[in-house]
Order: structure tokens, then sequence, then C-alpha cells
């Protein structure tokens, strides 16, 4: 599944027709204007009012200015938007210019996607960039533009390969030249499409109109240029000015290559890569918060969580169609990426979900939400208006709004886009972080073609690693305490010390070996360091819990709140394991707390009495996820 470029320079001569061959009657056009409104937005009344209002702005339009016939192309599209500009005062009504300037777009729209479907006009119109970009095109010379066209349709990638010769005859001294030569890979047109778009901006830095005319001196001028812009990239964008060079050389457009001695590696930009945080993640991820009632916030929901879950970029993300999901003999869904919709064209690959709520979230919505968008196509994620697959701005803007409602920001504090999920996996799952995946398997996950690819960006500048690495530096440096000394001696070695040292009878020695056992061994349990407190594993806590009936998820969450849990080895609330409990923070909840469930039974038919208590009489109350605790002395 290639994406599709659109206005590619190849096509920019078929667009020097006319888009009608005679213009065409107000009254006739503005028929066709309603007919398609009502034809194309039938699905959703909102969106449909709000293009007929469109369509009666369009028509006061036609009617102020005295256009009794039509001639609709992009000067007519570009006098529109400048007239509504300066003035939106109609017989009708006055319109704010938020609401005016919309109906050039809405005309353009139904102009290219009606009225040439049905044959009305001979050509779409062009956006205003896209004529400047062919207007720029048409000044270049024939062979250039010849040139370009033929790159669009057969480019190839270019690789450098090191080639050893003897230097003047002497077997004993070998040099190396790197020689550049077209491979047979293909490119995908988005690649092309960008390595053009930078053979041009080229041209147009050096003040040239064709590429039989760039020189070595050409070359060092555009890097003299980048250097006093500061552009840090320069060392790329030479990289694809030179493969587009090669490739036109072989076919004869240009005779010598003057970017030869030009590298084809490329630095990739900055290394840093931002993220969310796990605080950020775990709010996206809780599925309490969601509404699924809401179709569009399910759908959000469900793309970042597979964004996430997947660690996929944003093309392959919107390119998923429901055929790329099953589920196995064992009722495990698996998800097919097609090599057509990756960077690269990497082989097809079946990949499993690492977390439940990914899971429980994509069947829900294919059972019941995505029946509600109409779906006119097989994508996944669809869009409202049309039941096609949602673009990439809409999921950009739609993801942010979400961020924006849930107050989740990057790591450094800017605004996160869809990408940033990938980024974001990678650096909470990787070696001793979250799911723990070693770098093997980390770069197995992001289907990169190299590992070290992985470790530079994922490793290197991984804050979290770096604080994991220096408390283990504070750790080893830091100087042992007697008591550290005592806790790291063997229960023996210490018996026999009190034996020696102390010279400690055999009965206070038992006493000490009974108390030790006790605390330590019959009941796993830890102290903790600050206040010298019992710590109480998870396990036992919830058996002492169980009258109570409280949820894991919310006990955890409220003894991290008051500070009365150790972490476990996983980290996040939801998935760890192996956490402790503060023995008087359990023991004051089974003593002092009754939950208000217990005590509506008990009142019966007089709960409304209860109400006017917890309100009036201003009993404490203590809330834990969705119960409710009243305190016994209160409620006696």
């Amino acid at each position: 599944m290639y994406t599709t470029i659109k206005n590619k320079y190849g096509e920019a001569e078929s667009y020097a027709q006319p888009v009608v061959s005679q213009p065409i009657p107000r009254d006739i056009f503005m028929g066709y204007v309603r007919e398609a409104v009502d034809k194309m937005y039938v699905r959703v009344s909102v969106t449909r009012n709000n293009f007929r209002m469109r369509t009666n702005i369009l028509e006061h339009y036609l009617n102020k200015y005295g256009i009794n016939e039509v001639n609709p192309n992009e000067q007519f599209i570009k006098e529109m938007w400048n007239r509504l500009k300066e003035n939106g005062e109609f017989e009708a009504r006055d319109y704010q210019w938020g609401t005016r300037k919309k109906v050039p777009q809405f005309t353009r729209e139904i102009i290219n996607d009606f009225f040439f479907s049905k044959g009305l006009v001979q050509r779409k119109i062009l956006k205003d960039i896209v004529c400047q970009r062919y207007e720029k095109f048409f000044e270049l010379t024939p062979n250039s533009r010849e040139a370009v066209k033929w790159y669009e349709e057969n480019g190839k990638g270019v690789e450098a390969k090191p080639v050893y010769f003897e230097d003047n005859g002497d077997t004993s001294n070998h040099s190396m030249k790197m020689i550049q030569r077209i491979t047979n890979k293909d490119l995908k047109p988005l690649t092309k499409n960008g390595k053009v778009e930078h053979a041009l901006r080229f041209l147009k830095a050096v003040n040239k109109n064709g590429f039989e005319f760039i020189t070595i001196e050409d070359v060092k001028k555009y890097e003299e240029i980048c250097s006093q812009r500061g552009v840090k990239q320069k060392q790329d964008y030479l990289a694809h000015v030179a493969t587009f060079f090669i490739n036109i050389k072989s076919k004869g457009f240009i005779k010598t290559n003057p970017l030869s001695h030009v590298s084809l590696k490329m630095n990739g930009g900055a290394i840093k890569k931002d993220f969310i945080s796990i605080e950020g993640m775990e709010k996206l991820r809780d599925l309490s918060t969601l509404d699924y009632k809401n179709k569009i916030d399910v759908r959000d929901r469900l793309f970042v969580l597979l964004g996430y879950d997947l660690a996929l970029r944003i093309s392959e993300l919107l390119n998923l169609e429901v055929s790329n999901f099953r589920k196995d003999d064992d009722g495990e869904w698996i998800v097919t990426l097609k090599h057509d919709i990756q960077k690269g064209y990497k082989d097809e690959i079946g990949m499993l979900f690492l977390f439940e709520e990914t899971k429980q979230l994509l069947e829900y919505y294919l059972k019941v939400t995505r029946k509600e968008f109409a779906p006119t196509s097989d994508f996944l994620i669809l869009s409202n208006q049309r039941g096609g697959k949602l673009c990439a701005d809409g999921c950009a803007t739609r993801f942010k709004e979400l961020c924006q409602r849930f107050g989740v920001q990057t790591y450094n504090g800017k605004s996160p886009s869809p990408h940033t999920l990938r980024h974001t996996f990678a650096t909470l799952n990787i070696e001793s972080i979250g799911l723990g995946l070693s770098l093997y398997e980390m770069a197995q996950r992001l289907r990169h073609s190299k590992v070290e690819t992985t470790r530079k960006h994922y490793i290197h500048n991984n804050p979290y690693l770096e604080k994991i690495k220096i408390a283990a530096l504070r750790k080893n440096n830091k100087k042992k305490t007697p008591n550290d000394v005592l806790n790291e001696m063997p229960i023996a070695d210490l018996e026999h010390w009190f034996s020696d040292k102390l010279a400690m009878d055999s009965v206070t020695i038992r006493h000490i070996r009974d108390s030790h056992k006790k605390a330590f061994c019959e009941t796993p349990v830890d102290k903790n360091e600050v206040d010298n407190r019992i710590f109480i594993p998870e396990s036992d806590a919830i058996l002492r819990l169980n009258s109570l009936k409280i949820p894991l998820l919310a006990l955890r969450k409220h003894a991290l709140k008051e500070k009365a849990i150790k972490q476990g080895e996983n980290g996040s609330c939801r998935y760890g394991n192996g956490f402790h409990y503060k023995e008087s923070f359990i023991e004051d909840l089974i003593q002092n707390w009754v939950p208000v469930e217990k005590l509506k039974q008990k009142f019966g038919k007089n709960k409304d009495w209860l109400y006017r208590a917890l309100k009036d009489e201003k009993w404490r109350t203590l809330k834990i996820g969705r119960m409710r605790f009243v305190h016994r002395l209160d409620c006696v």
C-alpha cells in the first residue's frame, strides 16, 4: 500500500489546461453545489447543516458581486478569499470571518470531489501552495523538468562501497576510495518526493534554474549558506541532493556530478528523543476514565493504546485494516503488519499485544464502536465524517486534545505527538524498566534494522536508566553503619558474636533467635530505614482486609498516596508485583473504618438519615477508589 503522492511534478503539464471549457451559469452551478452537500454529508446532520450555511454564503457572494457565470479555477477561489476577507456584509446577514474563511476551501472541495466525479470539470482545482510549486517548476530548463519527472517514476536507492587500489603500482601500498553506485532498491514515492524537494531547494539557494549548471563552487556556496543560517542537518540535506544527482547522471541528464565527494551517510538529526513520563502514560492507559458511550473517545483511546503497545509509527497505525487482526487457537490477538505499510518495506510480521487493556478495548471497538462510524472502508481507525480512514492531521489534533484533557506532557514539558507513543514505549520498557525488554527484544519490537539504532536512541539518553545507575552507585559508595553490618551478618555468626564478645548466656540468645524467626522468617517483613516500622507483604494485607473487600488497584493507589507502600518489581501500581504495606496502615483500616455499604444494610429504609448524618454531622469519611468509608467512632 504505497502512500499516494498528490500533485507530483510529472502531472504539472496536465494542470495547464482550463478547469472548464466554458463558464457555468450561476443557477446551475448552485444547484450542483446543493446536490453535492445533500449527497456527500448525509451521514452527519450537524456537518450537513454547517455546509448548507457555507452554501448560502457562496450564493450571497455570487449575488453581491454580480457573478452570473462561474468559471471555477484557481483564480476564482483566490478572488473569493480576498473579497470575503475584506467584507462579510450581505443583504441577508453579516457573517463572522471565522465562518467566511471556510467557504473558499469548501467550494474547492465540492468542485474536486463532486463536480470532477460527475465529469462537470476537466480537472481538479489546485491549492495555492501547489500552484506556487508548479510555477517554480516551469521556471526550470526543459532538461531539468524531464529529470525531475523521470526520477519521480524511476528513482532508485544509492549506496557507497569501499574500493581498494594500488598506488603507483606499489603492491605494498593500498588506498581506499568510496564508490557511489545505484542499487536495485525501489524507493517509496514519499521518499522520492522528499529528495526532489531537497534538490529544488538546492537550486533556489544557489540561484540556478537547471541541474546541468551546478558546479562544485555552488556546493560550497550552499554549505556556507547552511552554516550562516545555523542548519544542523546540512549533511543530511546534501546526502539527499547527492542521491538525486547520482540517479539523473546515470540517465544522462547531466554530464558530471558536482556532489560526487558528498558522503551519503546521514546523521539523522538530534539523538535525544522526547517521551511521555510513566505517570502520564498510566493516565492514558487507564480505561476507568473512558466514556464507552462516546465513540470518538473510544476510537482516540484505541489508537493511543495501539500506538504504545505495538510501538507503531503514525503511518503504520492509520493504515491498519480490520483484516490485519485475527485470533489464534489460544484466543490471543495477532496483528499482521504488512511490508508495504512499514518504513523501509520490511518483511511482513505478526505481533502480539503486551498489555491487557489493549485487547479489551480492541474487542469492544470491533464489536460495538466501529459500527457507529458507518464504515465505508476496511481501515480500523475511522474518520467521523465519511467513514473513511482518519487522516494524520486529524489523529495528531485528537491526540493533542486528549493529552490536554488529562494534563499529559512529554518528559521535557512539551506537547506530545502520536509518534511520541513509539518513543515512550521504548523508553519506559527497556532493560530494567517496565516490561524489562532486552536491547535485542526492543529492536525487534521497534522493527529496527540495526540494534545500534535502538541503543543510540533509547539507552544512551534514557533518564530512567540514569536514575537507576546513580542510585546503584550511591548505594555502593554509601558508608556502612553498624546496623548495616549487623543486617548483612549471617545469623549463626551473629549468635557466636553475642556469646563471644558480649558474653550472653544461651537463654538470651535463644530469645533473640525466636524473635528474629517470628519477625523475619514466619511472616516475611521488611523494616523501613526511616521510621523503623514493620512492612508486611501484599498477600497478608489482602487476607487481613478481606472483610472490607477493597479492590487491589484502589488499595495500592491509596497506600501510595499515604506513603504506606513499598514499590514492587515492575514499578506501576496496575501491573507491578512484590508490594509491601505498613502494618500500622492496614490495622488502621481494619479497626477504624466501616464501609458505607454496610451502614446502608444496617439502616435499611433510613438511608436518608445516613446521608444527612454524613453531611450535617460532619462524620469523618475516607474514599478508596469508588468505595466510601465512615470512621467507626462517628457511627457507633
